[in-house]
């Protein structure tokens, strides 16, 4: 057979293990040309590797005689197919360094296997080709064409970030390509029970986070891996010691009762690994190829918001998927706020404001009723949300401040149920609105009024009443006296007047 046909059969079966190559070459004489290669239908922002794999020194394509001479590059590929080397087998090579192909055309997959995997160690040091220069142009049906060129007439492996299938034409030193698979997808969402599906929520500590994740096949990849990680201050919710995990697809077949079945993995179809803040997920690929492209599956979970939560901190839960030959998509997230509301107790003294300790409040979530109360774990003037807590009162600090931690968003009403010594209780009620914006952060109005983040409680000193010995009773005995006085000398004219 031809060396350029034996070079066709294994640059095809490099496309039937994911990997995209070529064979660039000129028409006749020495290699002092260049060429390029274009990938048609390529996916928007994916990444195309190329590596040189052999070098074409000279070539003669004189019609019906066509030959080439392919030598070893003096790289990290001159290790992969010398002595010892993963492409030993494939390839006979003289003194001289010239390669001829010596096995058969099945044996080309297993060589495009083994070339990636050689690429992508990264204890081989193997560098794709540099200094290409790359145009990309966009095309209607959201795809795009990528064209490399600057290339040296060689052999070429083009590794796609997706795993595409392709076709070549490599009787030209301008191959063309064409990606055929596509990328898949993964969305992580909360499931809110008033919103739906959620980039981020707001919760209490100790409340449950429903999670779900999408993940939208696509056509061509293969070992999917799914990875999911929670930052501190969330916990997933375990049965028996096991995670709490539902597996389901949109994808239906016809049941044996004729009626639609969903397609799911069996538990011989999943592996779980399970650690305090992470997961994986290893699909086996017979679960993968009973779904098609744009099928999706689906994964729901829970975690829980913990009392170690940092407040107005956003607590993510990060998930990507592997697949294909270690290709990994972009990461997602879903993020959960608890909140912090300080509470500042104060008087004026002139202009100043001044701390006042003492002072307590009960708060209820929503308007004030007894069933509304809202209760906590207390760690000095730090009271942290806990349902089932016991502490239903709290006291300002020595620093004016109450510090209550741990609540979602909402509407909450605060009572102040004792004044500091000397001060006068507040006769109303104040309502506390937290609003989350759109970046996650907190905004607290104070009976609908805007404040710094800060609720202020101002307290005003009670009136001093007369006491003994004081200029008040003074006045009191004067008054007293002169009315004595004024009395008895009305009383002694009246009795002048009837001794007349």
């Amino acid at each position: 057979m031809k060396l350029i046909k034996k070079i066709a059969a294994i640059m095809f079966a490099f496309m039937m293990v994911f990997s995209l190559s070529t064979n660039v070459r000129a028409e006749s004489g020495v290699n002092n040309k260049q060429g390029s290669i274009t990938i048609s239908n390529a996916i928007k922002d994916q990444e195309y590797k190329i590596y040189k794999i052999l070098d074409l020194e000279s070539f003669n394509s004189t019609e019906g005689s066509e030959a080439y001479s392919y030598k070893l590059t003096n790289d990290a590929w001159k290790s992969f197919f010398g002595t010892g080397g993963p492409g030993e087998s494939y390839v006979s090579i003289d003194n001289q360094n010239y390669v001829t192909w010596k096995s058969t055309d099945t044996d080309a997959a297993n060589l495009a296997n083994a070339a990636i995997a050689f690429a992508q160690d990264k204890n081989n040091n193997v560098t794709e080709v540099q200094n290409l220069t790359k145009t990309t142009s966009n095309n209607s049906d959201g795809t795009v064409t990528v064209t490399y060129s600057g290339l040296d007439l060689g052999y070429y492996l083009v590794e796609s970030s997706v795993g595409a299938l392709c076709s070549l034409n490599t009787t030209n030193p301008n191959a063309e390509i064409t990606e055929k698979n596509s990328q898949p997808t993964l969305e992580k969402k909360i499931i809110d029970d008033n919103e739906g599906l959620v980039d981020k929520k707001t919760a209490d500590i100790g409340e449950k986070i429903h999670y779900q994740v999408d993940i939208t096949v696509g056509k061509g990849a293969k070992s999917y891996v799914f990875h999911d990680q929670i930052e501190s201050g969330l916990e997933y919710e375990k049965t028996n010691q096991k995670l709490a995990l539902d597996i389901t697809t949109d994808c239906y077949t016809t049941g044996s009762n004729n009626r639609p079945q969903m397609v799911k993995p069996t538990d011989s179809e999943y592996h779980l690994t399970l650690s305090e803040n992470k997961f994986t997920l290893t699909f086996e690929d017979s679960f993968i190829q009973k779904l098609s492209e744009g099928n999706k599956i689906i994964i729901n979970y829970n975690a829980y918001v913990t009392g170690n939560a940092q407040m107005d901190t956003a607590l993510k839960n990060t998930a990507y998927l592997n697949y294909g030959n270690n290709q990994k998509t972009r990461e997602d997230h879903a993020d959960v706020y608890t909140y912090k509301i300080p509470v500042f107790k104060y008087t004026l003294k002139d202009t100043t404001e001044t701390k006042l300790s003492g002072a307590k409040f009960k708060l209820y979530r929503g308007s004030k009723n007894v069933n509304n109360i809202v209760k906590f774990d207390s760690n000095g003037n730090t009271y942290t949300y806990n349902k089932s807590g016991t502490v239903e009162e709290l006291e300002s600090g020595t620093d004016g401040y109450v510090n209550i931690n741990g609540l979602a968003a909402g509407t909450y009403t605060l009572e102040e149920t004792k004044a500091p010594d000397g001060y006068n209780i507040l006769k109303d009620t104040i309502t506390i609105t937290v609003n989350q914006k759109t970046d996650g952060t907190k905004e607290i109005l104070s009976n609908n009024e805007a404040t710094n983040g800060t609720v202020k409680v101002l307290n005003n000193k009670g009136s001093l009443l007369p006491s003994t010995g004081g200029m008040g009773t003074t006045l009191i005995y004067l008054i007293g006296g002169a009315l004595v006085l004024g009395s008895g000398f009305v009383l002694a004219n009246k009795k002048r007047a009837k001794a007349k």
